[in-house]
């Protein structure tokens, strides 16, 4: 193996020194030596590895000949020349560049390079090469030494082959050739190309019209550019690419926008954004129309624009660029914007208080989509001297708009202060990122505004509409005011009743004032909330005052008192002048309201406890369809007489009320039109009653209102100071009965004394039989309760008590037997309700005795056993009759005696036809 190594460095060192210092008869003797020696170190590496390796590359021997070149690595050599694979198509006029480089080869490293050309059934000819001068043919020798085509060294073993301008004439076969610098002849030593050459048939112009030449454009604008071109491809199958360049201030060249030989479309370096947005874009027109559109001008659209256009071939190495054509189409200029700013009035004059409207004209020379936003400042003319200027809220800004020219209005509702008015503009442009940003600012020359300082004119008239004749009929004054058109108004009504004793002062009725709220005076606050008096605007001068229910109390002289108001800067409104009408009097002459009441006493109350009835008497007079509401009212007498009175009302709808301190149990009653009835129940203190009265009559519009009211005697109650006496007694309407029969006791109680409600009394009753001997047996008992206590009893007949009256009880004996004979009589109770609420027991009483006889009855003695007794024998004898009928026919029957049949012979009479 280490023989093996130092052979190969050997060999490897030889080759070299003869390849850069030895003659090419050195060369020819040194290669048989050099023969054996591989054959003989490729045989032993064969033997010892069967393979030989390069760098990244091995190889597998398989043959190896006698005669084999080696590379200084030791490796077969074989040259390779290549040039572009064809046809190559070109367009006439333009340059071509064909590429030949030489790979694989042996000798030095620098490579020589020769070209030639033959055209299409003709000879070859020389052309150029790249170690040899006199090599180019005479046909080239002009257009080589006028570097019409040259060679390019790119490196050692590649070079271009370039022809400036070609012609139809260069339209051929070319080839590359190396000299051979191998040790054998081995691989390729040259390599073909065919050249086509077309004609020229693309057409490139700008479009005329205002898109050529220079053109200056505002600022955030847009323009268009427009260029033709026309590609005739009737030979080969080519493309076209579009690109608009801008070449700026600076002389550097950009792309915009470009049109791929794909269709596809690209945009240049800082334009994406904008074409992404459509502010840039490219556009087809016709079918050889291209057209550049640019939104939103900016500073970096300044420059020359240039339509650069690009013929596409599809060669077998892909897309190839074969022509280009490039003209300028115009150049932009880019102007700022400019705005201006002007009044149509450098005075106003406008009164205080008064709308006041400002106006300014803004006018810009931007044709992009931009906004005026317009701000005014005011700038007041106080005593202390000019203030600072104070932005006001108001104005309208327009939307964008292409439009140079706009009117911005300011509209101040009421103007207040003198001073300087200032128009305020600014141009607002759309930036890139979709904001908007200010671009220019400028002021108009101040407004001064003058204020005047008039005192309105006020003129104020009252006239009636509707006068009354008699009382409850309507009234209507209208009070009309002139002179100030368009102000504020509001309006005060008064009265003045008829002087009596002395001079009356107005009293306010009430008042509508500016903003419509209606203020009430203090004599009318009740009628003006129930309506019976309307205060109401019917126009904006004329104001009205309606009395629905004219009374007597409302004669005498009304007048209505205007006032113009104006608003203040706060704000707040002031009057400004007030203006008083002539007075008007409404009057009618009409009887007084008269109303008579009177109060006696229908039953009179002797003792605590009783039923007292008062009744009043109302008589009215001049008073049409009264209505009345009755009131009584006891004042106590005695030491409980500093206490507040008792009431009880009873209103017109009928509807009872209580007052202050309640009634014990009273009622309050209608009985007849003008004819009331009071009643106490269970009097307890003794007091003076009074009946007061109240007479309602009825307007026109159905409202009732208060005519005359008037109070009546005073009736008094008194108690007299005697007992109460009660006496009872027994009854029965049947003393003898029969056995068997119901037995009635009557047990009545009488009283005596003063007269007490039967509602205050409540008695115990109980009923008691007599036997033989000093016996006295309880029957049954009632509480004031009304609960029945009942003895139990021996025998069959049965006694219930009820009560049949307040003061009457019965005894009722149900089946009375021969033991419930005897006498029988009842024992009462009394219980007295007071004054405070307490029952009081009184002293018992007993009842007369009542006798009671209990007599046989025969007939009811033996008529149920005689019934009983027929009743049985019948049931006997009919019982027996129909056993003996049984007997006789199931029981005792003989069986029947079959009789001998007996024939009967006899003839029959016959008839023969």
């Amino acid at each position: 193996m280490r023989l093996t190594g130092r052979l190969f460095f050997l060999l490897f060192c030889f080759r070299a020194a003869t390849q850069y210092g030895t003659s090419v008869s050195v060369w020819n003797l040194y290669v048989p030596i050099v023969q054996v020696l591989s054959c003989m170190l490729l045989l032993y590496m064969i033997s010892w590895q069967k393979h030989c390796y390069l760098p990244y590359r091995p190889y597998v021997v398989l043959h190896v000949p006698l005669i084999l070149p080696l590379s200084p690595t030791g490796c077969v050599w074989s040259r390779s020349v290549h040039v572009p694979s064809g046809p190559m198509v070109r367009v006439e006029g333009t340059s071509v560049s064909i590429p030949c480089n030489v790979s694989d080869y042996e000798g030095p490293l620098e490579q020589n390079f020769e070209w030639t050309f033959s055209s299409s059934g003709g000879s070859s000819v020389t052309v150029l090469s790249t170690f040899d001068p006199t090599f180019t043919a005479p046909s080239y020798a002009e257009r080589v030494s006028a570097r019409g085509i040259q060679l390019e060294r790119l490196s050692h073993n590649v070079v271009l082959f370039h022809i400036g301008v070609l012609s139809k004439s260069d339209e051929g076969e070319y080839t590359c050739s190396t000299p051979s610098t191998d040790a054998t002849i081995s691989g390729n030593y040259e390599d073909k190309v065919r050249l086509r050459v077309i004609p020229d048939t693309l057409t490139v112009w700008r479009t005329k019209g205002r898109q050529t030449g220079s053109r200056t454009v505002t600022e955030g604008g847009s323009f268009q550019l427009q260029c033709q071109a026309l590609l005739d491809d009737l030979l080969e199958h080519t493309h076209l690419s579009l690109t608009w360049q801008l070449q700026g201030p600076e002389g550097t060249a950009s792309d915009v926008l470009s049109l791929s030989h794909l269709g596809r479309f690209q945009a240049g370096p800082g334009y994406e954004e904008r074409y992404s947005s459509g502010k840039v874009r490219l556009d087809t027109v016709g079918g050889d129309g291209y057209r550049l559109t640019v939104d939103g001008v900016r500073s970096s659209d300044v420059g020359e624009y240039s339509c650069v256009v690009r013929t596409w071939v599809l060669d077998p190495q892909g897309w190839a660029q074969i022509q280009e054509k490039k003209i300028s189409v115009s150049r932009i200029e880019m102007e700022s914007i400019r705005i201006n700013v002007t009044v149509p009035a450098s005075v106003v004059s406008v009164n205080l208080g008064e709308p006041l409207l400002l106006s300014c004209l803004v006018w810009h020379n931007s044709a992009g989509p931009v906004y005026t936003r317009v701000r005014w400042f005011q700038s007041s003319d106080l005593k202390t001297g000019p203030g600072e200027p104070q932005e006001l809220l108001g104005g309208h800004d327009l939307d964008p708009t292409h439009e140079g020219a706009s009117t911005h209005l300011l509209e101040v509702p009421r103007g207040w202060d003198t001073g300087d008015y200032t128009c305020q503009a600014t141009v607002w442009a759309p930036s890139s990122n979709g904001t908007w940003h200010p671009v220019i600012e400028k002021s108009s020359e101040p407004i001064k505004v003058l204020l005047n300082l008039t005192v309105p004119e006020l003129e104020v008239s009252l006239n009636a509409t509707l006068i009354p004749q008699f009382s409850e009929e309507p009234t209507e004054l209208v009070c009309h005011m002139t002179g100030s058109d368009g102000a504020r108004l509001s309006v005060s009504w008064y009265y003045t009743p008829s002087p009596q004793n002395r001079a009356p002062q107005p009293l306010l009725l009430g008042t509508l004032d500016q903003d419509w709220m209606v203020h009430v005076g203090d004599h009318y606050k009740e009628r003006l909330e129930s309506g019976g008096v309307i205060l109401s605007r019917k126009s904006p001068q004329t104001f009205v005052l309606r009395i629905q229910w004219t009374s007597n109390g409302d004669r005498g002289q009304y007048h209505c008192v205007g006032t113009v108001w104006h608003q203040q800067q706060n704000e707040s409104w002031t009057p400004s002048r007030e203006v008083a009408s002539n007075p008007l009097s409404i009057s009618w002459e009409q009887e007084e309201y008269l109303l008579k009441v009177k109060a006696s006493v229908t039953k009179a109350v002797a003792t605590s406890g009783g039923t007292f009835e008062m009744q009043c008497y109302v008589v009215a007079q001049n008073i049409p369809s009264p209505r009345y509401s009755v009131q009584v009212t006891m004042e106590r007498s005695g030491p409980h007489g500093a206490s507040g009175p008792q009431v009880l009302l009873l209103s017109r709808e009928g509807v009872t009320h209580r007052k202050g301190e309640s009634f014990g149990k009273a009622a309050l009653e209608k009985v007849k039109e003008g004819e009331y009835r009071f009643r106490l129940y269970q009097a307890q203190e003794a007091g003076t009653y009074l009946c007061s009265v109240t007479a309602w009559t009825q307007g026109g519009g159905g409202g009732w209102r208060e005519a005359k009211n008037q109070t009546s005697n005073p009736v008094a109650l008194q108690f007299q100071t005697s007992g109460l006496m009660f006496n009872v007694t027994a009854h029965s309407d049947s003393p003898s009965i029969y056995q068997g029969d119901r037995a009635e006791f009557w047990c009545i109680i009488t009283m005596g004394g003063p007269g007490v409600d039967t509602d205050s009394l409540a008695f115990d009753v109980s009923w008691f039989a007599q036997r033989p001997g000093p016996t006295v047996v309880l029957l049954v008992s009632v509480d004031r309760w009304a609960q029945v206590e009942q003895r139990r009893r021996n025998g069959s007949s049965e006694v219930a008590i009820e009560r049949v009256s307040p003061m009457e009880f019965r005894l009722r004996i149900f089946g009375t037997e021969e033991d419930d004979g005897g006498g029988h009589f009842c024992s009462v109770t009394p219980w007295v309700l007071s004054g405070t609420g307490v029952w009081s027991r009184q002293s018992v009483l007993t009842s007369n005795v009542i006798s009671l006889s209990v007599r046989m009855d025969l007939l009811n003695t033996f008529k149920y056993p005689l019934l009983l007794g027929g009743t049985m024998a019948v049931l006997v004898g009919l019982l027996s009759c129909l056993i003996g009928y049984c007997s006789s026919r199931f029981c005792c029957k003989a069986k029947p005696v079959p009789e001998p049949r007996k024939e009967h012979r006899r003839l029959m009479s016959m008839e023969l036809d």
